[in-house]
């Protein structure tokens, strides 16, 4: 009955909602809800503060929810032990990625190749996809700037080229590339704190004594891309969120290469998950492919 009442607990502060944690379960809602409440009672604590939209963690919520992500991951590395002899025939994966760009990719790969194991992903900036990784509320991540944390087992999956956007009625518009200082006072349309992009590229032109104005702060690669069109200002985001976008004219940098990589990410206490493997090896083709294609191989 625990184990029930735990996989129960575990499953809505994973998912959010009691409502998601059923689906995922293959349960009822008020099923599930009755698991959460018999664990709340049998022990005498509270573990949730529930609203009309959400459940929220509380300290000792959290706590349990540290342990009970260790606790499903056992259970799923126990299944995939009892059945190593087979393919990977069934099963749930969750990640989360820092843009779409890139994971889609991996992602057709991986379920064409094993249609029957789910996927369910969430987006966020770099800092939000770190923060569910080391809380163990995803499997898997997508993010730059892991590959020497010491909880973390990852490995290169793309690298990426900052590139300009601006308006295609902007005087820039007919040019191909364009000189970092020339930058210096310009109307900017930047990422939120905890971007990934922002930093780097704050960084950049900190250091060439760049200071643009940043004109709005906005948390999507999508929302900047907007407000670039509609003539608020420059942007600078990866070359290949702008590939082939109509919505703005792109140019090169002439006089510096502001870069950055993607890793495909797990706890190093889950690398040695068979589903997460086979992620792993999905991710590593499509990596090799890409790479081969760059140096013009057939």
């Amino acid at each position: 009955m625990l184990h029930t009442q735990i996989r129960a607990f575990d499953a809505v502060a994973h998912q959010g909602s009691f409502s998601r944690a059923a689906e995922a379960l293959g349960l009822t809602q008020p099923a599930v809800t009755i698991q959460v409440k018999a664990l709340e009672e049998r022990y005498g604590v509270k573990l949730l503060e529930r609203s009309r939209r959400s459940v929220r963690l509380t300290e000792m919520g959290e706590r349990l929810f540290r342990m009970s992500r260790r606790y499903s991951s056992l259970e799923e590395q126990m299944r995939e032990v009892l059945t190593e002899s087979s393919e990977l025939e069934s099963g749930q994966l969750s990640l989360t990625a820092d843009g779409p760009h890139i994971a889609m990719g991996v992602f057709a790969r991986f379920l064409a190749r094993h249609p029957n194991i789910g996927l369910s992903v969430a987006m966020g900036n770099t800092r939000f996809v770190r923060e569910q990784l080391l809380e163990r509320r995803t499997d898997l991540a997508i993010l730059p700037g892991v590959e020497r944390h010491p909880q973390i087992h990852a490995m290169p999956l793309w690298r990426h080229t900052a590139v300009l956007i601006v308006a295609n009625d902007h005087p820039w518009a007919g040019r191909e590339n364009v000189r970092l200082a020339e930058l210096h006072d310009q109307p900017m349309i930047s990422r939120e704190e905890g971007s990934n992009t922002r930093r780097i590229t704050h960084a950049a032109m900190a250091k060439a004594g760049v200071r643009p104005r940043t004109v709005l702060e906005l948390g999507s690669r999508e929302a900047v891309c907007e407000a670039v069109g509609a003539g608020l200002g420059f942007s600078i985001i990866w070359e290949l969120e702008a590939s082939a976008s109509t919505r703005f004219r792109t140019l090169h940098f002439r006089d510096t290469k502001i870069t950055s990589s993607d890793y495909v990410a797990c706890l190093k206490s889950e690398s040695m998950r068979r589903s997460i493997k086979a992620f792993f090896a999905v991710a590593a083709g499509l990596s090799n492919q890409r790479a081969a294609t760059r140096r013009g191989l057939p």
